[in-house]
């Protein structure tokens, strides 16, 4: 993942380059105006790869891994304050939805699926290269607070749900796009990086359905990360 999002920053810089240093006038430059306006809203699809870092205990002889991804979508809003020419504060409200699984050894049920449907909060920062033609490349970066609605307050052995999310993470969020003009309306094509900062294991056993504490006491911690690819109508 680290190595993708060098890649993806080197490759933003150098568009950003070229199109300052070999922008030439079109004649016919689409839909100029929303770039003027002061707040301007619009609205998102996405879709998304949901994934775990997970840190082992030591405890025992279980291990867990997570090699088993599953694609999810995000739908949302978008609402863009100009703050200059080449900066603008962007509120995106949506929904995200997802699964992960995760694999264990030695221990009875090898794999844990988790679902989350996430309530996303992110505030971020934009960042956007001189305008090319009907083109323009940008920088996001910024701060998102989401909140699985999804996530359990007991176990569900039947379903082998053997761990617990906690309801409410924080993450750091950095990603580039692309801004394409066209008659009536301006679509961007972004890619975004979201790691989450907290532990979002719930460690607290359950009372309710004893004899599964292993599959929490093998991670010592776990950390969230999702990729999504959005594309941004406004």
């Amino acid at each position: 993942m680290k190595r993708l999002l060098i890649i993806l920053l080197l490759l933003s810089c150098y568009t950003s380059s070229y199109s300052q240093r070999g922008y030439k006038a079109e004649s016919v430059l689409n839909y100029q105006k929303v770039d003027q306006k002061w707040l301007h809203f619009g609205f998102t699809l996405g879709v998304n790869s949901m994934d775990f870092a997970i840190y082992n205990s030591g405890i025992g002889d279980a291990r867990a891994e997570q090699v088993v991804f599953s694609p999810g979508f995000s739908v949302g809003i978008v609402s863009d304050l100009r703050l200059h020419e080449n900066w603008s504060l962007r509120f995106l409200p949506g929904l995200e939805f997802g699964q992960r699984s995760i694999q264990y050894s030695n221990l009875d049920v090898e794999e844990v699926n988790v679902e989350s449907v996430l309530v996303n909060l992110p505030l971020l920062l934009k960042f956007r290269a001189r305008r090319l033609n009907n083109y323009r490349p940008y920088l996001i970066g910024g701060a998102s607070f989401k909140i699985d609605v999804q996530s359990q307050e007991s176990l569900d052995p039947e379903n082998d749900m053997l761990v617990r999310l906690k309801t409410t993470d924080v993450y750091a969020e950095l990603g580039a796009g692309v801004d394409f003009y066209l008659p009536y309306f301006k679509l961007a094509t972004e890619l975004k990086f979201s790691i989450g900062l907290k532990d979002i294991l719930n460690h607290e056993y359950d009372i309710d359905n004893p004899g599964y504490e292993g599959y929490s006491d093998a991670i010592r911690k776990m950390n969230s990360k999702i990729i999504t690819l959005s594309f941004h109508f406004e």
